[in-house]
């Protein structure tokens, strides 16, 4: 009886004491919505979630993950008008009279609501902390699609050398980052791909692609990445990472210079989609 109690005691303190430090979190590091700045109540909210980064009044801009029906090649979400609309997944307009030299784009969600608020705080004013909410969008989205498809390199589209060095870091690169380490966790074992950061570059310093239409994005985006190590990309399929997908310029021209280089098959998985 008294082994029970003392364990007992021990479970207490133990489960008190994170709740005292998670209160005294709570009350040096208060969780404020990104956008706005209001006060988020952690106990209301899951760890991770779009919800613990924003709060109700800014998620009420709405939030968009990208469902069927979709283009089975670019990825962009199909909206129905009519009834007699098609229901299903399939190749859109676009596609078929342009088709990319990705073999497939999946997105997790479309680029608007607070998503498209969310995503230019991440990149350009640094807030980090929703990084991990990109993360888990993107890792589901991963599983959905291609947890059955042959996947040898994930590489993340790599800044040129100067935005690196002003931004501090690659958004495409921070949202994959765990991909290995949660895969291990879920089906403790390795995964048969691997994280490639090396091996494809952006020699070219572009302009922003914002208010270019899409010859203007080609054009900018021209020779603009260079494969520095051949070996590792021959015959293998590759998967690039990118924050947002809108004429498809920047993974395209990035696929393009992969299966110049040897690259079996190359496909897209990007966060939100225009």
């Amino acid at each position: 009886m008294l082994k029970y109690f003392k364990d007992y005691c021990r479970i207490y303190s133990v489960s008190a004491l994170k709740n005292t430090i998670r209160i005294f979190e709570q009350l040096l590091y208060p969780l404020k919505c990104l956008k706005c700045g209001a006060y988020i109540d952690p106990d209301t909210v899951k760890p991770h979630t779009m919800e613990a980064c924003f709060c109700d009044h800014c998620m009420g801009l709405g939030f968009h993950p990208i469902d069927t029906p979709f283009c089975i090649k670019c990825g962009i979400q199909f909206h129905q008008i009519t009834a007699s609309d098609f229901d299903e997944n399939h190749v859109c307009e676009a596609c078929l009279k342009a088709p990319l030299k990705l073999d497939r784009v999946r997105a997790a969600v479309e680029y608007k609501g607070i998503v498209k608020d969310a995503i230019p705080l991440f990149k350009y004013h640094s807030k980090l902390s929703v990084a991990k909410v990109f993360e888990h969008l993107l890792f589901q989205t991963f599983l959905r699609h291609y947890s059955t498809s042959r996947v040898d390199l994930i590489l993340p589209v790599p800044l040129h050398k100067k935005k690196l060095r002003e931004r501090g870091f690659n958004q495409a690169y921070l949202m994959i980052r765990n991909f290995i380490k949660t895969y291990q966790k879920i089906y403790q074992q390795p995964p048969q791909w691997d994280i490639d950061t090396a091996s494809l570059a952006r020699v070219k310093k572009t302009d922003p692609q914002t208010g270019f239409d899409i010859e203007q994005r080609k054009n900018n985006l021209k020779k603009a990445f260079q494969v520095v190590n051949k070996k590792a990309i021959e015959n293998k399929n590759i998967l690039l990472i990118d924050d947002v997908f809108t004429t498809g310029a920047t993974c395209n021209e990035a696929a393009m210079e992969l299966l110049k280089n040897g690259a079996k098959k190359v496909e897209a998985l990007v966060l939100a989609r225009t």
